[in-house]
């Protein structure tokens, strides 16, 4: 889903991660979910009379996993019913690995802890900033060092969708809001989720998005229920990958990022002694990027002014 190299923080890098992994899971999980239905149903057409223990013994045993009611669950719960609840466990996930990830991100830029939310909605009525202007308070001023020499690496990533960040920010409301009145409203479509699905609903098309194909995700009512399409929910965690991608290429040319970037340096252990000559003393520079984890930048005469005076390198 996702080249973890075109990303500068490591909360990003940590979170993408995550991400990627969740959605890794998640099919997987499906097909077996799907398997195990069809091979329970026709072992009862078999063996009508089985009991649990049969039934445990003859799917479960050595699993380690106790307490299963296979007939429950694969006979007795329709195979829609099993797709909402894994796409909602799918999406309750996600939506905490993006949460973490925005407290970190801007805990690392010196906002404190719990700012998170500041990440996950547009700007209110009231001034209140979001996630854009966020992103502008921060990158004020920029950086002299980072935006040369890698703000044009990090934006070449084609996860990057700065271009489609309101409509993003408003699918992100969507399922945070419906994924709140599952938990917290009985699974029952409360007016916040409306109200979210209604301003998303404009911006919801594949070309709002920047996706190739279209979002599969219902109407919210209020008054009815939640429903979750797993799809849905794997295409709304490449979502909120876009959305993180995006704010980390934006964030890497701000002069507060200048304190990450010594970070990797110093933990790299470079002790580099640079060249004289010139070509000798570029490709030096880029082993010391490759050495911080960090992708090849743009122009290299930045970081080495950067290695040189915070006394990363000697010459």
């Amino acid at each position: 889903m996702l080249v973890h190299g075109l990303l500068f923080f490591p909360a990003t890098r940590f979170a993408a991660s995550q991400i990627t992994d969740l959605f890794d899971f998640v099919w997987p999980t499906a097909a077996a979910l799907w398997n195990l239905r069809w091979q329970v149903s026709g072992f009862l057409k078999e063996a009508p009379d089985s009991t649990a223990k049969q039934l445990n013994d003859r799917f479960v045993f050595g699993s380690g996993i106790y307490g299963t009611n296979l007939k429950k669950s694969c006979i007795n719960t329709s195979w829609e019913s099993q797709k909402h609840n894994l796409a909602t466990v799918t999406l309750t996930n996600a939506l905490s690995i993006y949460e973490h990830w925005a407290d970190e991100l801007l805990a690392s830029l010196g906002k404190g802890s719990n700012q998170g939310k500041l990440f996950q909605r547009d700007a209110g009525s009231s001034g209140q900033p979001g996630l854009v202007e966020t992103i502008q308070r921060l990158c004020a001023p920029e950086s002299s060092i980072l935006k040369p020499a890698y703000y044009p690496v990090f934006t070449s990533s084609p996860k990057y969708s700065w271009k489609q960040i309101h409509n993003l920010i408003a699918c992100y409301r969507y399922f945070k809001e419906l994924r709140n009145a599952q938990m917290h409203n009985g699974g029952i479509v409360d007016n916040r989720a409306e109200a979210a699905y209604l301003n998303f609903a404009v911006a919801a098309k594949k070309e709002d998005l920047g996706m190739r194909g279209e979002l599969m995700h219902d109407p919210a009512v209020a008054g009815a229920k939640v429903h979750l399409h797993i799809r849905g929910v794997v295409g709304f965690c490449d979502i909120l990958l876009r959305m993180m991608v995006t704010v980390d290429a934006e964030l890497s040319r701000s002069h507060k990022a200048e304190a990450i970037l010594e970070k990797a340096f110093k933990d790299a252990d470079l002790r580099s002694t640079l060249s004289p000559k010139p070509i000798a003393k570029r490709m030096q520079v880029l082993g010391c990027c490759r050495r911080a984890k960090l992708p090849k930048p743009a122009v290299t005469q930045g970081i080495e002014k950067f290695l040189v005076d915070r006394r990363l390198v000697s010459r």
